[in-house]
C-alpha cells in the first residue's frame, strides 16, 4: 500500500504550484490554517487564487506577502480585527489594484464550492438577484429557470 501521510512543507510543495486555486477558510481563530499559510510563505508560492469564503488573517497575510494574484470572497478581514489591512493597500488605487478580486457573498461561494463538489459546473440561485455582485463578477451568469412557466430569471453560479 502506498504512503499518502507527508509533512505539511512536502505537501505544499508537492501539490500547491504557482498559480493554483486553494480554499482557506475558517472564519473562528482556533480553526485558521496558519500552519499552511505560514509554509505557502515561507516556500514563496505566487500567482495564487485564494478562495475564502469567510476570508481571515490568513488571507491577509497570504496577500502582504506576495502571494496572491486573486481573492475570490466576500470579505477579508480578522472577525476579531476588523477589515484586512494588506487587502485594504492591495486596493487602495482602484485604477490599478495589485490583485483581483473575483467577488460572491457567503452564499453564492458556498454554492460554487457545493457545485464543484458535486461535479456541477454551476449551481442556480436567486439570492443575488438585483445585487451588485452579480454585474461585478462576470462568471455570474442569468438564465431562466427551465422548469418555470414564467419567465423567472436564476444565477448561474460557476
Amino acid at each position: 500500500m502506498q504512503e499518502k501521510l507527508c509533512s505539511l512543507d512536502q505537501a505544499i510543495g508537492d501539490l500547491l504550484p504557482g498559480g493554483s486555486s486553494v480554499v482557506l477558510g475558517a472564519c473562528l481563530e482556533p480553526d485558521i490554517p496558519f500552519a499552511a499559510t505560514y509554509e505557502i510563505i515561507r516556500q514563496g508560492i505566487k500567482d495564487l487564487d485564494v478562495i475564502a469564503p469567510i476570508s481571515d488573517a490568513s488571507t491577509d497575510m497570504l496577500i502582504g506577502a506576495g502571494c496572491v494574484g486573486q481573492v475570490t470572497g466576500a470579505w477579508v478581514g480578522n472577525v476579531s480585527g476588523g477589515l484586512g489591512h494588506n487587502y485594504r493597500r492591495a486596493f487602495e488605487n482602484r485604477d490599478t489594484p495589485s490583485i483581483k478580486l473575483r467577488d460572491h457573498s457567503n452564499f453564492s461561494l458556498g454554492m460554487a464550492l457545493m457545485a464543484g463538489a458535486y461535479g456541477m459546473p454551476y449551481a442556480p440561485m436567486r439570492s443575488l438577484l438585483g445585487s451588485d455582485i452579480v454585474k461585478s463578477n462576470d462568471q455570474f451568469m442569468v438564465a431562466e429557470n427551465p422548469f418555470s412557466a414564467q419567465k423567472e430569471p436564476i444565477i448561474l453560479v460557476p
